[in-house]
């Protein structure tokens, strides 16, 4: 069976090859997924970070109604952006 068209099958093509690249462009989205997540949470964290020390501004007098409102903004698009990279886990 050494030269059945069957028998050549089995070692078509090169053996690194064979599903190679598709592993490794699946390791390659998963390291980029979990790079999207990691980015989100920090740009999450860093929002609410900016807006909680812009309200304590705002107390005080040193920081404008509208900066808080745009921190607010900031902060809802990194909700969004953290939700949206959290369900395409």
């Amino acid at each position: 069976m050494a030269g059945s068209p069957a028998a050549s099958l089995v070692t078509a093509g090169k053996p690194d090859q064979n599903g190679f690249m598709e592993n490794e462009s699946t390791l390659e989205h998963e390291t980029t997924l979990e790079h999207a997540l990691d980015v989100a949470k920090a740009n999450h964290k860093q929002a609410q970070k900016l807006l909680d020390q812009a309200i304590a501004a705002n107390a005080a007098g040193d920081v404008t109604d509208q900066r808080v409102e745009q921190l607010r903004s900031l902060l809802a698009v990194a909700t969004e952006d953290l939700q949206r990279v959290t369900r395409e886990q």
